[in-house]
């Protein structure tokens, strides 16, 4: 019973190929890239790796393509001082804003004592400005657009409670 055992163990192993170690590694490496965010050099890694057992420059392409996309998406503050810009209002006053209020992040969420909620980059409170879907509050352009147009409606009032932080 033990020697078939082993028997399947062996053969099971012998249907291992490059392929597959290929596979391990790239699983691991995105797992590794997943947790800790040292997307540089393991990246850079994995694409050895693969041009080495592949030795194909469309691997490698490929891989380019994706860096020039991924170089090229805007971050929140850039997408903040683009929108205000377009729209005719301070660009750094807009970003300070932003970043006091929500940090920059698109899906900050903030419960209020009342159960209202402030939501988004600019922290769109849903009992007050219900205008501003939960889409648009979570949605950075969006948000952004609706801002400047309170900003040029002088409602900066509106973000009061951060002023401290905004208006240094």
């Amino acid at each position: 019973m033990i020697k078939n055992q082993e028997v399947k163990k062996v053969k099971m192993l012998s249907k291992i190929e490059a392929i597959d170690i290929i596979a391990l590694v790239v699983i691991a490496g995105g797992l590794t890239l997943k947790f800790t965010g040292a997307d540089g050099v393991v990246g850079t890694l994995l694409t050895t790796v693969v041009l080495f057992y592949f030795g194909k420059k469309e691997v490698y392409d490929k891989v380019q393509s994706r860096k020039e996309i991924a170089g090229k998406i805007e971050s929140v503050g850039e997408i903040i001082r683009r929108i205000a810009i377009e729209e005719k209002v301070d660009p750094e006053l807009a970003y300070k804003i932003a970043k006091c209020e929500s940090g920059l992040n698109p899906h900050a969420r903030g419960i209020n004592k009342t159960g209202s909620i402030d939501r988004g980059i600019f922290q769109w409170n849903d009992k007050y400005h219900p205008e501003v879907s939960d889409d648009c509050a979570f949605d950075v352009e969006c948000s952004a657009r609706a801002f400047c147009k309170a900003a040029k409606e002088n409602h900066l009032s509106w973000w009061n409670a951060s002023k401290e932080c905004w208006s240094k």
